[in-house]
């Protein structure tokens, strides 16, 4: 009983339930899963929590997805606990498309990837933005590995920052060579380093104010790129992932 407790908690601590809420962490985790109506993801999948974070046990062979160059994993990461790091994460509305057609073609029929994070050499989640920025690309542990990301060739990355206007950014998910070999881990944080970078930048050069103050970006009292960390992304639509971002501190 105590284990399938702490397995729950997927829904409270984790960094998909920070980024999204409990409620719509516990809604994507059902599309992402694909799991059968009459069964709750964390039995079905047989979530475990183990030295910080949760990982799925059982029907492995149903969530593995269709990236090349992907080995199957036998017990694949689902989510880390907030509890091993500090600072608030950003809480940002999970994007949808808008036209329920596009929904069940690209959210309910695609197979989404599972969450992916960026952990350092030394075991810590997450790089500071001016890290990513300046290429510490070696410290990403696995960073040479491809990155999971379904096979496509381009990917947009979007940003729903509190207060904000919805924001987006086209990337390529496929490298320069003869082979187009999917991009690497590495490669892909700096992909969404340069997006959240580029995303401050247009709020501080146009000036956009929040319309929660807590969330205002800007070097006057509001938040900057130096107090910013990328600590993964989530798969959301066939072609589309969301930063997991966490500041240096709290916001209250």
């Amino acid at each position: 009983m105590a284990q399938q407790l702490v397995a729950g908690d997927v829904v409270i601590d984790g960094f998909v339930a920070h980024t999204f809420t409990r409620e719509d962490a516990n809604n994507y985790f059902m599309l992402l899963l694909k799991t059968p109506p009459s069964q709750r993801f964390m039995g079905y999948y047989g979530i475990v929590y183990y030295q910080g974070a949760w990982y799925i046990t059982r029907n492995v062979n149903m969530v593995q997805g269709t990236s090349p160059g992907i080995p199957f994993c036998a017990t694949p990461l689902l989510d880390y606990n907030i509890g091993a790091t500090h600072g608030t994460v950003i809480p940002q509305r999970r994007w949808s498309p808008a036209d329920e057609v596009d929904v069940r073609r690209h959210v309910e029929g695609a197979m989404l990837q599972l969450p992916i994070f960026f952990i350092n050499r030394d075991g810590g989640i997450g790089f500071g933005l001016p890290d990513i920025l300046r290429g510490c690309d070696r410290d990403v542990h696995n960073g040479n590995n491809f990155a999971p990301l379904g096979g496509r060739t381009m990917t947009h990355i979007r940003i729903n920052w509190p207060g904000y206007t919805y924001w987006k950014r086209q990337v390529a998910t496929r490298d320069e060579t003869h082979a187009r070999n999917p991009i690497t881990l590495a490669r892909f944080m700096k992909h969404l380093g340069t997006s959240v970078d580029k995303f401050f930048k247009e709020c501080m050069a146009h000036g956009y104010a929040a319309t929660d103050p807590r969330w205002q970006i800007g070097t006057r009292g509001g938040i900057t790129q130096a107090e910013v960390k990328v600590i993964g992304a989530i798969h959301v639509s066939a072609n589309s992932w969301m930063p997991i971002i966490q500041l240096t501190r709290y916001v209250i």
